[in-house]
């Protein structure tokens, strides 16, 4: 230890201090320029990732608008079902049956649109999303957390929809029997309505998100909905296209809180 305390190296300490600082200068500035092209590739990843992320959400924004134009013409559907069956007696009236190539037979007509998420579930699959913006991050997990409950209530009438085809056929029709029927009728209800608002406010999340997208893609989705061609054959009310693409903004508020639930 003595002998390295001698150590006199040729240019003296100072020219070691100075290699060394060099050296170390030398690590940092090739990590910082590593870690800035690192950014640059994870934005232009980031970037390229919204690029579908945007489609899927225009597809939706199509949804909203097409489940909120016809929902005035499936509780008009519902409403005919219900005074169908209240009106039967000991043997049930049926309901009319309606065919199509592509769906079959119906006696109810709703949208079974299937809120693609795959370009989202891709991004933050691969690490992606993270590198995305804090406020388009949690805005779109929250979209698509939307889309998903609207995903699964849609499920949840096309099981329904399919119980209901029952009303199509001739069966005596008990005082139990027609209070199951109509009970299922106004569940079914109840969930129309609530994805018509919760259709809403996904206007207003994509709205907010800048990914609104242009008339043509909500053009090409109404031209091709067979509820909506449905409801206009049969006359059944509509809500405008002017009206059903106003999103909903819902804000909790104490003052909206009815009183019977205030602590």
């Amino acid at each position: 230890m003595f002998r390295m305390l001698k150590l006199n190296p040729p240019n003296g300490w100072r020219a070691v201090a100075w290699e060394l600082a060099i050296v170390t200068l030398g690590v940092v500035i090739a990590l910082a320029a590593q870690q800035v092209v690192e950014q640059r590739s994870w934005r232009a990843k980031a970037r390229s990732a919204t690029t579908p992320i945007r489609t899927e959400l225009g597809d939706h924004y199509a949804y909203a608008v097409e489940w909120r134009m016809v929902h005035p013409c499936m509780i008009a559907q519902i409403e005919r079902l219900q005074l169908r069956l209240a009106n039967s007696g000991p043997t049930l009236d049926p309901a009319p049956v309606y065919r199509e190539s592509a769906l079959g037979a119906f006696v109810l007509r709703l949208p079974r649109k299937p809120f693609p998420d795959s370009a989202w579930h891709t991004a933050v699959g691969d690490g992606v999303a993270a590198h995305f913006k804090p406020e388009l991050r949690k805005g779109l997990g929250d979209h698509y957390d939307q889309a998903a409950t609207l995903l699964a209530m849609t499920d949840l009438n096309n099981r329904d929809n399919q119980r209901l085809f029952t009303l199509s056929r001739q069966m005596m029709l008990d005082p139990p029997t027609k209070f199951g029927m109509m009970q299922a009728l106004d569940e079914l209800r109840g969930r129309i309505d609530t994805m018509d608002f919760n259709s809403g406010q996904l206007l207003g999340q994509v709205a907010r998100l800048g990914m609104k997208p242009d008339s043509s893609t909500v053009g090409y989705v109404l031209d091709r909905s067979g509820t909506l061609q449905m409801c206009v054959r049969e006359r059944l009310p509509l809500r405008s296209l002017a009206d059903a693409s106003q999103p909903i903004d819902y804000v909790y508020s104490p003052k909206h809180t009815p009183a019977s639930a205030k602590p």
